[in-house]
């Protein structure tokens, strides 16, 4: 039903004092009013402009008929159709509902996913450098070298997610609610992601996080390591006569022990060249997989860490032999292993630095 005119409507004071109250919209503002009240506030948004506090729950949905179970009043900052539904909702109930306007929206901001590719700096597309010169935020990753951090404004805010291989200060949903606050509050939001975005970086799950929200994105591919580390060794990754295809694979699974369950014995016969990421701990499980679905043990494999960086180390062996190889060098840098005939054809010599060799 339609709200009352204004001038029909007629205006008192509650005492909020440990009340509970529910506010459908996370409209920041009357958020602070009905605590500075006193209120014991629950608000129901699927991407509230705002953050849990203490005498304040977040719900990050829509609204349900239950939520209204136990509340003294219920406030509804939503416009048009869905307010005036939550609005009947609460008359039905015999809840006391105020409906207050819906804040205007803010100077829509915009996200930009950017890959900052293996680690050289040198190796960042242009337009990569283009979203972070204009960002107003920046969300990046552990690994991102300060270097490509400096290219962003000094007026920029930057948020460390804390994401590398196996160490995540902040969960995934954590990094995509962040994201979304982000760019709810204006200005051009730049998501700076090792490699590339959509290769084991998650960033289709920060994508639709942005679409549900409304945002406008971009997407800015990064080199990604198999790419870097082959161009760095001389190695072409598909060779005629000895590689026919290129699989990227990753070697975490659900834990940080597992390994997922690929179709092994489809990759031992592809006859091209496996790239495996993220690979130190969980290389012996890869190798011992790969030789039981029947690739031959003596097939190439050069294992690279932090590619592309001045600590950059290879290890060079074979399929059988790579994985104590890596765990006697003491491996610890994010690391890809390049398997298959190509990796024989690997130059040493590709950088002047053969003391960072391990083999």
């Amino acid at each position: 039903m339609p709200r009352p005119d204004a001038m029909a409507t007629f205006t008192v004071s509650l005492d909020l004092t440990d009340a509970p109250v529910l506010l459908v919209g996370g409209d920041r503002t009357t958020a602070e009013s009905l605590l500075a009240a006193g209120a014991l506030l629950r608000v129901v948004d699927p991407a509230p402009d705002l953050a849990p506090a203490d005498r304040l729950s977040l719900h990050r949905r829509g609204f349900l008929p239950g939520d209204l179970d136990g509340v003294r009043l219920c406030v509804v900052a939503l416009d048009g159709a869905a307010g005036d539904a939550v609005t009947d909702s609460a008359r039905a109930r015999g809840v006391l509902v105020n409906a207050v306007a819906a804040p205007a929206p803010a100077a829509r901001g915009h996200a930009s996913l950017v890959g900052a590719g293996p680690g050289d700096p040198e190796l960042l597309t242009v337009k990569a450098v283009r979203a972070l010169r204009s960002a107003d935020v920046v969300l990046y990753d552990k690994l991102i070298d300060p270097r490509v951090l400096d290219l962003a404004p000094a007026r920029a805010r930057r948020i460390d997610v804390g994401k590398r291989c196996g160490r995540h200060a902040m969960s995934q949903a954590a990094i995509n609610r962040l994201l979304v606050e982000q760019v709810r509050r204006g200005g051009h939001v730049v998501r700076l992601k090792g490699g590339d975005p959509f290769v084991f970086g998650r960033g289709g799950e920060e994508l639709e996080a942005l679409r549900e929200a409304g945002a406008a994105v971009e997407v800015v591919p990064g080199i990604t390591a198999a790419l870097a580390a082959a161009a760095r060794l001389r190695m072409p990754l598909t060779h005629r006569g000895t590689s026919r295809s290129l699989h990227l694979i990753t070697a975490h699974g659900r834990d940080a022990e597992g390994v997922p369950q690929h179709d092994w014995r489809a990759l031992a016969a592809a006859g091209g060249t496996l790239a495996v990421y993220m690979g130190a701990r969980t290389l012996p499980k890869v190798a011992e997989a790969l030789l039981a679905a029947g690739m031959p043990a003596a097939t190439p494999a050069i294992a690279v860490e932090n590619a592309t960086l001045p600590n950059e180390r290879r290890i060079r062996r074979t399929l059988a032999d790579i994985a104590a190889a890596v765990a006697e060098a003491g491996v610890e840098g994010p690391t890809l292993t390049l398997i298959g005939g190509v990796a024989a054809l690997a130059e040493d010599t590709a950088l002047p630095q053969p003391e960072r060799d391990a083999a």
